[in-house]
């Protein structure tokens, strides 16, 4: 039975639209608001949506224009059903991705009739075009600084269980320092399957066997793979070993946090190419600045532009550093995040392996966690609400509507 989303804040038209089409065969799901009515558009994928323009929250404009932005509603047919009639109305609607625009009060035939034909013309054009995958692409980010001691491990492990909390869809963190990787040590654990397992393999033995041999699972939700035990060189793995694990795994996660090694050998470029977003941790001191300023050098020689590097600052000095302004002014780019000074926190927390995020969640760090994991994500994902909002989802977006 064809699932039909009717998205209207006055029931008497949830009524009237579902007394039309019910009798040929549709289903008629209802919602009153416009985030309402993306959380039951990303839970039940209806084949035809009907929106109005005037919504109690978002208008019906913004509604259609993200539902456009996520793949699997691009090509679904949407009908504005409205009172607002006049010219500019309709070409605003078109404008954001309507097809069709039918005023209030409405004929029933007509309604059916215009349903009738989308649905047609949408079967059509799903029929010639090859199948595809219905989920969101794989958000994956990367944590990267040339100097130890700033806070990368302590940011990606957090950070992949924010992910977790905000959004609760599969997430793996990946520990890329084959020479002294911690995630494992922060999350205390000790995973018999390590990267040690993949050594002398090739791509073309890669399958989704031998891929989930390696990946350990964590009581906090995430999925995680481990540095080898013993240091390793990237010379001991095949280097078209990467771009295949890196494929396979977005087909299984939703999101990808990866840890990488301080330096930009072949491990680490693959992993920093293969991310959408490449945190740069910086702290107060020189050193720090100093390896920052290599590091925006060789990012440009790789082609990453200025969209894709964020400046993550970590307050690691008791005692007055270098400020903020003139590190941005040295790298020449904004600090886009800022954790306060707040050692004992963080020693505690890799001493006993026990995340900040998951140990002190009232800690202003973790609140910055999460707006990171809610932040940095495709523009498809933040367009749909869950269907079931978790807690860190509704604290997080709270927060960033108070700010706004």
């Amino acid at each position: 039975m064809p699932r039909v989303l009717l998205i209207d804040d006055e029931h008497v038209f949830f009524k009237m639209v579902d007394h039309a089409l019910k009798p040929h065969g549709y289903d008629v799901e209802y919602a009153k608001t416009g985030m309402d009515g993306l959380r039951v558009a990303g839970s039940t994928n209806p084949e035809l949506i009907i929106v109005d323009i005037k919504l109690p929250d978002l208008d019906g404009y913004e509604v259609v224009q993200r539902l456009r932005s996520t793949p699997r509603f691009r090509s679904t047919p949407i009908i504005f059903l409205t009172s607002q009639t006049e010219l500019p109305s309709k070409l605003k609607g078109f404008e954001v991705g309507a097809d069709d625009f039918l005023g209030k009060p409405f004929q029933p035939e007509e309604l059916v009739a215009r349903v009738g034909l989308l649905m047609r013309r949408s079967e059509v054009i799903r029929s010639a075009l090859p199948a595809g995958p219905t989920r969101e692409p794989a958000t994956v980010v990367a944590v990267h600084s040339l100097r130890g001691g700033v806070g990368c491990s302590s940011l990606a492990v957090n950070l992949a269980i924010a992910y977790h909390q905000v959004w609760d869809k599969p997430t793996l963190l990946i520990d890329a320092d084959m020479t002294a990787g911690q995630v494992a040590l922060m999350l205390n654990t000790s995973p018999a399957r390590t990267f040690d397992d993949l050594t002398n393999r090739r791509a073309s033995e890669m399958d989704d066997d031998l891929i989930k041999k390696i990946i350990s699972k964590h009581n906090s939700g995430i999925h995680f793979i481990a540095a080898p035990a013993s240091p390793l060189a990237d010379d001991s793995f095949s280097d078209d070993l990467w771009p295949e694990l890196l494929t396979r795994l977005q087909d299984l996660y939703d999101f990808i946090v990866i840890d990488t090694a301080h330096n930009f050998g072949n491990i680490t470029i693959h992993m920093l190419n293969q991310a959408a977003r490449v945190f740069l941790m910086v702290a107060p001191e020189m050193a720090s600045v100093h390896s920052a300023i290599s590091c925006m050098d060789i990012y440009s020689l790789l082609g990453y532009g200025p969209e894709k590097i964020k400046l993550i600052l970590n307050q690691s000095l008791a005692v007055a550093g270098i400020k903020q302004a003139q590190i941005e002014k040295v790298l020449k780019q904004p600090i886009c995040h800022t954790f306060a000074y707040s050692p004992n926190e963080y020693i505690r927390a890799i001493n006993f392996g026990q995340p900040v995020l998951l140990n002190n969640p009232d800690l202003a760090a973790s609140a910055i966690f999460e707006e990171m994991a809610y932040t940095h994500v495709a523009e498809s994902v933040k367009a749909l609400p869950p269907a079931s909002p978790t807690p860190a989802w509704k604290r997080v977006t709270q927060k960033l509507t108070g700010k706004k």
